[in-house]
């Protein structure tokens, strides 16, 4: 029994797959994370690519034969792969920004912790919303939605089929840019209304105390009504999330639509 016979055209789309693949693995969220062994990353991009490879429809004519050629659609593959992650990894972003927001009301800013995703110090709060987050994210299915935009991008963006000019593309992801600063004052509404009111409450009491220190005793209260009414909040974390995933998904179905090739008598 004779080795199998790998056709040119089949061998450079099953590269072109592989880079899609692994740059959607690399930067997606969780499997992006520095504590995951670059091994695995490449041994899950590997395999992804054997299952997904075979099915892949691709026109075998316009598959380069030459350095440029190939690497000119490898940079087309590159951006689609950094576009899905990007779209998708926003969503969990919007918890270290919503942890911003909070440890600055709650005066938490100079508690630091190293991040492990990022290799850079974050508030402790940020990091706790993170993993509470990342927990959400699992639970509702997020790494499901990963999977399958990548497999769905191969039936809207063939591989060597890839629409580029659309600038569209580039005001979608400033529109969910826009979602995750919105979805992050709303984990962050309830702790910073009380905290303002708070505040409000002891300014007034140093102008009718001015003997009471009120920066000592306000900073012990300031975190724990922020850490109580975070405790309560937690409940809308589930329904928040939920939603800035489904408006991900949508993203993902208008980006893949705007990399999508040109069908003919259609105008962008």
């Amino acid at each position: 029994m004779g080795a199998p016979i790998i056709n040119a055209n089949e061998f450079v789309a099953f590269v072109l797959v592989l880079i899609r693949l692994s740059t959607v693995v690399a930067l997606a969220p969780i499997l992006g994370s520095p504590n995951v062994l670059t091994e695995a990353k490449a041994a899950l991009a590997l395999t992804l690519t054997l299952v997904l490879a075979p099915v892949v429809t691709y026109e075998a004519s316009l598959m380069p034969m030459s350095v440029f050629g190939l690497a000119f659609l490898a940079l087309g593959e590159l951006i689609i792969g950094l576009v899905l992650a990007t779209l998708v990894r926003l969503v969990l972003e919007t918890a270290n920004l919503a942890g911003e927001y909070l440890s600055f009301q709650m005066s938490l800013t100079m508690v630091n912790l190293m991040d492990p995703q990022s290799g850079t110090q974050v508030p402790i709060v940020s990091r706790l919303v993170y993993i509470i987050f990342v927990l959400l994210f699992l639970f509702a299915n997020g790494h499901y939605l990963v999977l399958k935009a990548l497999a769905d991008s191969f039936k809207v963006a063939p591989v060597g089929l890839i629409n580029f000019d659309r600038p569209q593309l580039f005001t979608e992801l400033m529109l969910a840019t826009g979602r995750m600063y919105i979805l992050a004052v709303k984990i962050a509404a309830p702790v910073v209304g009380l905290l303002f009111c708070v505040k409000i409450s002891f300014g007034i009491v140093a102008k009718a105390v001015p003997q009471m220190q009120v920066l000592f005793v306000g900073m012990p209260l300031y975190i724990l009504a922020g850490l109580v009414v975070v405790g309560f909040s937690m409940d809308f974390w589930p329904r928040l999330i939920g939603q800035g995933l489904f408006e991900a998904q949508q993203a993902l179905a208008r980006a893949l639509g705007l990399l999508a090739p040109e069908s003919p008598g259609v105008s962008p």
